[in-house]
């Protein structure tokens, strides 16, 4: 049951504003490099598998990435 609600808690598809906000406050708060911030979420947020929400929050998380790497 533990998982059915982790898994309810993430299931609006977040955009990349969303992932861009996340990512940014894990490296200033965590003082990361942004390759360390994606790796953070990766195994925090995705659970180390990042179909787990489906190919709208992957995209979402992947333009994100590509947005705060320019």
């Amino acid at each position: 049951m533990r998982s059915l609600t982790f898994v309810m808690k993430h299931a609006k598809v977040q955009n990349a504003d969303y992932f861009k906000t996340y990512l940014s406050l894990l490296m200033d708060h965590r003082e990361l490099t942004l390759q360390e911030a994606i790796d953070y979420m990766l195994a925090s947020y995705f659970v180390h598998n990042l179909e787990l929400y489906g190919v709208k929050p992957r995209e979402q998380f992947e333009l994100a990435i590509q947005q705060l790497s320019t």
